[in-house]
């Protein structure tokens, strides 16, 4: 596992050492939990409250479309709605045979076929 330590001389290795990312990888070492765990703990539970906003816009608006019904309303839908026949409404398609039409064949261009076999 070479590849997880940088090689550094003793000069970069104190310079290293006094910058703000050597103190903070010592601090880490010392106690990774509250430099580190915590830290990402307490972003993750911000993170979450700070997006409960825009979730709860998402249901407002969804709260907008669906109203309450109020009893005028209920009475329109009611008086439109008729109950289904299936016998009626196969007596009423069978009345659009009746009307006078008839199957005319379509007239084919010069080199098309017939396709009568």
């Amino acid at each position: 596992m070479l590849g997880d330590k940088v090689f550094r001389s003793k000069k970069q290795q104190k310079v290293f050492d006094a910058s703000i990312a050597g103190r903070y990888q010592k601090l880490v070492k010392k106690n990774s939990f509250l430099y580190f765990g915590l830290p990402f703990c307490s972003l993750i539970v911000l993170g979450s409250y700070w997006l409960s906003d825009f979730t709860a816009i998402k249901y407002e608006q969804r709260d907008r479309k669906v109203q309450e019904v109020t009893e005028s309303d209920l009475l329109k839908l009611k008086s439109n709605n008729h109950k289904f026949d299936i016998k009626e409404e196969y007596y009423r398609l069978q009345g659009i045979r009746e009307q006078d039409w008839e199957p005319v064949r379509v007239q084919r261009l010069k080199d098309e076929s017939e396709n009568v076999w």
